[in-house]
This record gives C-alpha cells, structure tokens and sequence, in this order.
C-alpha cells in the first residue's frame, strides 16, 4: 500500500470525529469522564472544555504529523503510512467512545481500541523486523 493512500482516510476519520464533537457538544456534561479504568469504569474526570482541547490537539496534531511524515519520506514510508493510520483508528476510536460515553451514556467497548492496538503493534514489529533484515542484508 502506497503511504499516501492513508492520509485521506486519516483526514477523513479526523473530521469525523470533530463533526462528532460539534454535534454533540450541547449533550455533553460540563463534568465528562476522561478516563476509564480496566473494567471501563469512569475514574478521571474533567471539564467538557479541557476534553475538546485535548481531542483537537491530539487528533490534529496526529494528522499533522502523519502527513508531514508520509509527504517527507513519500513512497519509502509505506509501512509507515499504516502505522501511521492505526495510530489515527486508535485515536479516533478512543475519542469517539469517550464522547458518546458522555453524550448518550453509550458503554465503552474496549474492543475498538484493542483491535486497532493490536494492528498497530503488529505493524511496529513487521517495520523493526524488515529494518532489522535489511540492515543484516548490508
């Protein structure tokens, strides 16, 4: 996959999620939970405000950098570009669970974090590996 293919979805998943927020900012309690223990449980809290700074900076911030990453390195950056997108899924996962939480009382599923994590991981470990390889191969 071509790493330039992912910025458009990145893009796509981050303006989803701030639409997101916009339209369920007047749902949401000035008290949102933030945090959420092992058994997804609340257990840190903060203001409505403070949650929509950290999701814009966060998420624009992560997109930001994603594309300066892919258009630096261009083609070269392939796998990159993935792990760069599942680190966005993760983000954007994590995030839109948090607001519909507290916006509709929707339960956290911890699956849509686990599996983008596992993706994610796994994509860390294939790009060590072939470095690894291709630095032996020298």
């Amino acid at each position: 996959m071509k790493a330039r293919l992912a910025l458009p979805v990145i893009w796509s998943l981050t303006g989803a999620l701030l639409l997101k927020l916009f339209v369920s900012w007047n749902r949401l309690p000035e008290r949102v939970a933030v945090h959420f223990n092992i058994r997804m449980e609340p257990n840190g809290w903060s203001s409505r405000g403070d949650l929509a700074a950290i999701v814009l900076l966060a998420v624009l911030g992560e997109a930001a950098l994603a594309s300066w990453a892919v258009l630096r390195w261009g083609s070269a950056g392939g796998l990159g570009g993935l792990i760069l997108l599942a680190v966005n899924i993760v983000l954007v996962s994590a995030f839109w669970q948090v607001i519909s939480y507290n916006a509709q009382g929707t339960p956290f599923q911890p699956l849509w974090i686990y599996l983008p994590l596992i993706a994610l991981f796994a994509g860390i470990a294939v790009f060590l590996t072939t470095q690894m390889l291709a630095y032996q191969r020298q």
